[in-house]
């Protein structure tokens, strides 16, 4: 990193030892207008949400609900947890899925669990008051759909009420606000899915990346997964009002509402995939991967690489990252205060490397260490950190949140922002 490329300026450190995770959500949870955050810990393997906790920014405990434990901070996949006001009574709520029994495993004894091969009683959709914890209600849902969910409009009410819920890897369900289970999908849901509608029906369809699912969960398109699932999906609409659909997996894929290819590049493991208009001078979107890369014959792995296409699926550059950043990953970051996003964060790019802000240039403009508290141990020090990002000071600029087992913190831009000249400024203002 060069001299024009400063440290981003860390502005909290939070030590988070008893109750730290590695999956945070960032919303109004004390009813004062600003952000907080809220830390989901989780029974490492079978995604069972042990304890949440609500804090200021300033790491004041609002509430707490179930038990913290140092030992529930790791997680192995994402966690079906949002903050949102759901009923739309003007204040957020905390929803999360508790899970049915797991009464029969596929592997008694695997420490990893992604199904059961017999369940017991329901899931349930849980709702919190953002401002205390209490539970609001909670909803019955199918009792595997338990991975992770989204909110969405299925049923044409006007605002996303509605649910996209799934299992690890097999099946989706559409469920409404009410609870009603509106339709079930069999296919290779991923990781997760991208909501948008894409056909201006007033609803919501859900694109899973092989599949672009209709608000009654019919396949718009269906390709063949042939055994494989995406890493990642990003749907964005362009100028003209037509859409883009990504899709990664073993390659990065471009695609429209029909399910037609318009472009694709072979990699590794497309991990991650996001849109931005990085390079005004390429046009209004552009597009960032990161390749994780795969196991070599002797086990290691090929450096990740990050990649700017352009939206024709040009390559425009790329950027090998650090060797053992296997978790690599990427999103889009307004760090600069443009208003859109105009650079991409890239964390986990190796052992001991710090996170960095990469501008469409393909030039690192910050960098972003992971900090721990003084107290923190040096096996503490070891513990893995994930990064996300959202505007929490409301300086029109997007701060950076880093969040793990053992500490949290928060960086802003340390450069001034940048906006326009007042000119013909005078005492008596009424121009």
């Amino acid at each position: 990193m060069g001299d024009s490329a400063p440290a981003a300026r860390l502005l909290q450190l939070l030590d988070v030892r008893d109750f730290g995770g590695e999956t945070l959500r960032v919303g109004d949870l004390d009813g004062d207008g600003g952000p907080d955050l809220l830390i989901v810990q989780d029974m490492r393997g079978p995604r069972t949400i042990s304890c949440l906790t609500a804090l200021t920014l300033q790491g004041g405990i609002i509430w707490q609900w179930g038990t913290p434990s140092r030992d529930h901070g790791e997680i192995y996949a994402d966690l079906p947890v949002q903050i949102y006001d759901w009923d739309n009574d003007g204040a957020n709520e905390v929803l999360f899925v508790a899970q049915a029994t797991y009464a029969e495993l596929y592997e008694p004894g695997n420490p990893i669990v992604e199904r059961a091969k017999r369940y017991e009683g329901d899931a349930h959709m849980v709702v919190l008051e953002g401002a205390t914890g209490r539970e609001k209600r909670r909803l019955a849902i199918p009792a595997p759909a338990d991975d992770s969910f989204l909110f969405a409009d299925l049923t044409g009410r006007g605002r996303r009420q509605d649910f996209v819920v799934k299992d690890r890897y097999w099946n989706a369900w559409g469920v409404s606000a009410e609870g009603e289970t509106l339709w079930h999908w069999e296919g290779s849901t991923g990781h997760y899915p991208a909501i948008a509608d894409v056909d201006g029906d007033g609803c919501d369809e859900v694109f899973f990346g092989f599949a672009l699912l209709d608000q009654d969960g019919t396949p718009l398109f269906d390709h063949p997964a042939n055994g494989a699932h995406q890493d990642a999906v990003y749907i964005v609409q362009l100028a003209d009002g037509s859409w883009r659909l990504m899709c990664g997996n073993h390659g990065i894929h471009c695609l429209t509402p029909d399910g037609a290819v318009l472009w694709s590049h072979p990699l590794a493991e497309a991990q991650h995939v996001v849109a931005g208009h990085f390079r005004p001078d390429l046009g209004p979107v552009q597009f960032m991967v990161i390749d994780r890369g795969q196991p070599e014959a002797d086990g290691r792995r090929a450096p990740a690489t990050l990649y700017l296409y352009d939206l024709d699926g040009n390559e425009v550059w790329q950027r090998r990252q650090p060797e053992g950043g296997w978790y690599a990953a990427c999103v889009e970051i307004d760090w600069s205060g443009h208003g859109e996003p105009r650079e991409v964060l890239v964390y986990s790019r190796g052992p001991g490397e710090p996170a960095a802000i990469y501008d469409g240039q393909g030039e690192i403009v910050a960098e972003l260490p992971i900090v721990y508290p003084d107290t923190a141990t040096p096996e503490e020090r070891q513990t893995h950190c994930y990064f996300t990002r959202a505007d929490v000071w409301g300086d029109s600029r997007q701060e950076v949140i880093f969040f793990g087992c053992r500490t949290a913190g928060i960086y802003t831009n340390p450069r001034p922002l940048q906006l326009p000249t007042h000119y013909n400024n005078t005492l008596y203002p009424g121009m």
